[in-house]
């Protein structure tokens, strides 16, 4: 499943980002992170880029499952302190639903970060998406690493000047990620201005129709993968809501 075409990654990416987004129950949003977690595995998903994300997102996913669980007051009382109801069952269910659903999109991206980008631009291209649109959508998802990258770099430089950031407070901190801004962008504009002179140097745009020295051809294992999944999630959408 590691040599799937592009474009079958991309349906599945679609398919299962749109099931999180549709089951609004935790055992239902449990069983499509598992089955994600699977078929990812064996399509070669980038687990180091999924764990650098996820780890970075862990608060991220913390905080909007707790203000789930504190502020949805409905259904059944599960903590309760001093005769003052903290938790109840369907803001536990929802907070959990919540977090796993953030869990399957950002595991959705590391599927796609696995695949290389030529063959990607290849296949959208042969989809009749135009070419200046598939060029620009990688070439967004590469500067992302590189914004990154930059901020870590402004954020170092400044904790080696002396500034210890966990002792300053917060709303300082945040006016010293303004300040930061400036310094990340400047870097980024002038990679893009570097990236653009390269494209011109080698003609890009100069003709209307382009030649591609890759072709991605479907093969039985692409249609296979195509009916099986689209039956299991056909199959998975008419059982949650026949179960409602």
């Amino acid at each position: 499943m590691k040599t799937l075409d592009p474009r079958m990654k991309l349906f599945f990416v679609i398919v299962i980002t749109t099931l999180a987004l549709l089951f609004s129950h935790p055992l239902w949003m449990l069983c499509l992170s598992v089955t994600a977690l699977l078929i990812g595995f064996f399509m070669g998903a980038d687990f180091n880029v999924f764990f650098r994300k996820l780890i970075r997102f862990t608060k991220v996913l913390f905080i909007i499952a707790a203000v789930q669980i504190i502020f949805v007051r409905t259904g059944d009382a599960l903590v309760v302190i001093d005769g003052f109801a903290l938790v109840y069952y369907d803001g536990l269910m929802r907070g959990l639903n919540t977090a796993m659903r953030y869990f399957v999109i950002l595991y959705s991206a590391a599927v796609m970060a696995g695949e290389n980008s030529r063959r990607v631009i290849a296949s959208l291209t042969q989809m009749k998406v135009p070419y200046m649109f598939a060029f620009m959508v990688m070439i967004t998802l590469r500067f992302l690493p590189i914004y990154a990258e930059s901020f870590s770099d402004a954020m170092t430089s400044i904790q080696l000047r002396g500034v210890e950031l966990k002792k300053v407070r917060f709303g300082r901190k945040i006016r010293l990620y303004g300040h930061l801004l400036l310094p990340v962008v400047a870097d980024s504009i002038a990679k893009s201005q570097d990236l653009s002179a390269a494209m011109e140097a080698r003609g890009f745009g100069a003709k209307k129709t382009r030649t591609a020295y890759h072709v991605i051809e479907m093969r039985k294992s692409d249609f296979l993968f195509f009916v099986v999944f689209s039956l299991l999630s056909a199959g998975a959408i008419a059982g949650y809501y026949l179960l409602q």
